[in-house]
């Protein structure tokens, strides 16, 4: 126990109140029962990681009460949980009921400006049977009760039924494709708030898609991106091949899908005609295509400008996964005796 809050003796006439986690541990190591004290911490570590209010969350009210001693008046003091950022907890004190002129090293101990269990100090110190948690107006931790009353129950059926809500939606999104949603309401202890940017126009509605969605905004919060989808891609393409008037100056001026679109390009140069094109480009038996070069001249630039028709062959690896998943279902030798046993 701190020495700023001792475990208080008892007042004739006082019933005897539960120790801390702390102060059983102590009472343990001055027995020499060292099983004793760890198991009295390990304990009061289990009794706070399984509460069903456990974490504790940002505005949740922390309410610590001290018995009357011949020392120190009874009082209580109230802390709040704040949101200290990159995951952590604060908890500042708000109130405190101490009746001395100098409270000074008696309130605000367990005071925390940033730690992952801002409420762990007093679990183990305080004790907690000292201890009321409220949680959104309702008590989820009723200590000085000693039992899980009326009111402590209701709070453990609603942090239940959070619980509930929280996997629920995370499941919807999950299924929905939106892992990160998901995550999201999973860290958060309400529904996700809509994303509310405004719309494109005055007339139209704010964004109604939960907060951190990607891709567009919209009016309808069951809106969904649709799937993305690689374009296919076609059956033939054609080339603008140039050839200049040496014939190792060939060059490809452009790649078109839309063979009218091919032709708007060769013919800017003055070398273009379908004519042309017909006379050096020549289909193949095979189904390929030839350009027949012109005979080289001793003028200079583009001499002769053609179309080519380029057929879009498959991709060869494709080919060998399709193969490959072939032979990895196919029966192999010890599959065969196995099947001929079977069917015998």
């Amino acid at each position: 126990m701190s020495e700023m809050h001792p475990e208080r003796p008892l007042v004739p006439g006082q019933p005897e109140e539960p120790l801390s986690p702390l102060a059983q541990a102590e009472e343990a190591k001055r027995r020499r029962d060292l099983d004793g004290e760890l198991s009295a911490l390990m304990q009061g570590g289990i009794d706070l990681a399984s509460a069903p209010w456990y974490p504790m969350r940002p505005r949740d009210l922390v309410h610590i009460h001290y018995e009357n001693t011949p020392t120190m008046p009874v009082f209580g003091e109230t802390y709040v949980i704040g949101d200290a950022g990159q995951g952590l907890l604060s908890m500042e004190l708000l109130a405190h009921t101490c009746s001395l002129d100098e409270p000074m090293g008696l309130v605000g101990h367990f005071a925390a400006e940033a730690t992952d269990c801002p409420i762990f100090e007093a679990w183990f110190e305080g004790g907690p049977h000292r201890l009321t948690i409220v949680r959104d107006g309702q008590v989820v931790h009723d200590g000085p009760s000693r039992s899980l009353g009326p009111t402590a129950a209701a709070g453990a059926l609603t942090a239940a039924q959070d619980l509930a809500d929280a996997a629920r939606d995370a499941k919807r999104y999950l299924e929905r494709g939106e892992p990160e949603l998901a995550l999201a309401r999973l860290q958060s202890h309400r529904p996700l708030p809509p994303c509310g940017i405004a719309g494109p126009m005055p007339e139209h509605a704010d964004c109604a898609r939960p907060r951190l969605h990607r891709g567009a905004c919209s009016d309808d919060p069951d809106y969904l991106e649709p799937p993305h989808e690689c374009p296919a891609l076609p059956e033939q393409l054609h080339a603008v091949v140039t050839v200049g008037a040496k014939v190792d100056d060939v060059g490809i001026e452009g790649l078109y899908e839309e063979r009218d679109a091919a032709v708007d390009h060769a013919s800017g140069f003055a070398t273009y005609s379908e004519e042309l094109t017909g006379r050096h480009v020549m289909p193949m038996p095979h189904g390929g295509t030839v350009v027949r070069l012109p005979q080289p001249k001793e003028a200079h630039g583009v001499q002769l400008a053609v179309v080519v028709a380029l057929p879009v062959l498959p991709d060869p690896r494709a080919a060998d996964e399709w193969a490959a998943e072939g032979m990895a279902t196919a029966l192999g030798p010890d599959d065969y005796d196995d099947f001929r046993d079977d069917a015998e």
